[in-house]
């Protein structure tokens, strides 16, 4: 189950203007990077205050190939458990977006380095 709220493309804010976007049990902090078809956010768990990196797909925007690709790093991704590994946490998913919520890497990707 998603729920996006405040301000979002799916629930547009009516009040309130002080509270957080949400996904889930994710309060969204901020933007960590942008590509042609996904936003990556900064987020926390409500609960565990855990630090996470969402990942935003809009699924309209892409091909059935690129969308196939996308389900086939899912599925990769779950099998991977390693510490040089950025571990997947959960997936949603609703009609028009994916959502991939990842461990945060504090210090960004190694691609900088």
């Amino acid at each position: 189950m998603v729920v996006v709220s405040e301000g979002s493309a799916a629930a547009p804010s009516a009040g309130a203007p002080g509270r957080p976007l949400q996904v889930g049990f994710y309060e969204i902090l901020r933007t960590l990077g942008k590509g042609n078809f996904a936003v990556v956010k900064l987020a926390r768990h409500k609960v565990t205050k855990t630090q996470v990196a969402i990942k935003i797909i809009d699924k309209t925007r892409l091909n059935s190939s690129n969308l196939e690709k996308i389900y086939r790093e899912v599925q990769i991704m779950k099998l991977l458990n390693h510490p040089h590994i950025i571990k997947l946490y959960q997936v949603m998913e609703t009609k028009d977006m994916l959502y991939i919520v990842t461990e945060y890497a504090k210090n960004g990707e190694m691609f900088d380095l």
